[in-house]
């Protein structure tokens, strides 16, 4: 586990500089009139795709897509400092980001022998750069650092590719999360919505204390926390135990603690968690696909923010039974998708 670990910490920190870079740009641009349009193109580039290359790579395509992605988004910020056309420069920012996610997320699912916390801290890294990035274009940070932060993201890809070696098949069938008596269609269906509501419940959860810096910094900090420690939850004490921490502790927090902040964000840590309980149930039912498993998390992530384009619940009490309504239903679903225990380490599923 000592390279998996280190493979998964290497892109925590590619995952973290991309998110700089992507953030950056997205915030730079906030001044145009096709911002909405601009947000829903990144959004849609940058996650739709992820399960089609990350297909291409479990088919044996063994493009390096972290090296391509971070050419693209350094090609993106150099657009942006000579004034190139904004939609040019979203399509070739949101490209990179999907390839470097997909790559990083099949690199280090393919190297943990059965082990979900090196992915989930690799997920984990892009909250902290989300923040990191809209920081940079608040307070006015040059292009040109950017750019070299981007540029930096390559001494890890590469520095991961050497630690690599282990990667391989027989990794993958060492994720055992899934309850095998599920069917798959209702599985891959099921885990894709709790993703959805993940992502909805992130703009939606109330939090009227954000009004500071310190303030959005923590919101950020917390959600990547809670994304890294469902990963180390679920491979020490099991997924359905993570899955029910991360939603039944979650649900009296995010309702009750609107007006605390403390409250609140160990909440959005606690619900951040189902990342990496969905991701583990995906790669442990689409074992030889792990590329497409994780573009499973990233169509989900989309779906779920869709909604939030064209409208928003403003009334506390409506949002309150909403988000009580829609944990409910991760959990039925989760509780029916995870393994009762974990399976015996030697099996091996056909």
């Amino acid at each position: 586990m000592k390279k998996a670990n280190a493979v998964g910490g290497l892109y925590f920190l590619v995952h973290f500089l991309l998110e700089v870079t992507s953030f950056y740009l997205m915030t730079e641009i906030t001044h145009s009139p096709y911002v909405w349009v601009l947000m829903l193109l990144y959004d849609f580039t940058a996650f739709v795709p992820q399960g089609v290359f990350g297909w291409l790579r479990d088919r044996g395509i063994r493009v390096n897509f972290a090296l391509v992605g971070t050419i693209l988004t350094s090609a993106a910020t150099v657009c942006y400092m000579c004034g190139a056309n904004v939609f040019f420069i979203v399509t070739v920012l949101s490209l990179g980001n999907c390839l470097v996610h997909i790559h990083g997320a099949e690199t280090t699912l393919r190297t943990s022998p059965g082990r979900i916390s090196p992915a989930a801290v690799f997920v984990s890294g892009g909250s902290f750069g989300v923040i990191t990035g809209k920081l940079f274009s608040t307070y006015h940070v040059a292009a040109p650092w950017v750019l070299a932060l981007g540029l930096f993201s390559l001494v890890p890809i590469f520095l991961a590719e050497k630690l690599k070696a282990t990667e391989g098949t027989e990794n993958l069938r060492q994720y055992r999360f899934d309850d095998p008596k599920v069917n798959t269609a209702f599985l891959l269906a099921a885990a894709t919505l709790v993703v959805a509501v993940r992502a909805y419940m992130g703009y939606g959860i109330p939090t009227p204390w954000n009004k500071t810096v310190v303030q959005t910094i923590a919101l950020y900090v917390c959600m990547g926390v809670g994304k890294a420690l469902g990963g180390v939850l679920i491979d020490a004490i099991g997924i359905r135990k993570t899955a029910f921490i991360s939603t039944l502790v979650a649900l009296p927090l995010l309702c009750f603690g609107e007006g605390v902040m403390a409250v609140s964000l160990i909440g959005i840590a606690f619900f951040s968690m189902t990342m990496a309980v969905t991701l583990a149930l995906l790669v442990s039912r689409l074992q030889d696909l792990p590329g497409v498993a994780f573009g499973f998390t990233t169509l989900g992530l989309f779906l779920g923010t869709v909604p939030v384009f064209f409208f928003r619940i403003e009334s506390v009490l409506v949002n309150c039974v909403v988000i009580s309504a829609l944990t409910v239903v991760c959990v039925v679903l989760l509780y029916i998708l995870c393994v009762k225990k974990t399976h015996e380490k030697g099996e091996i599923r056909g």
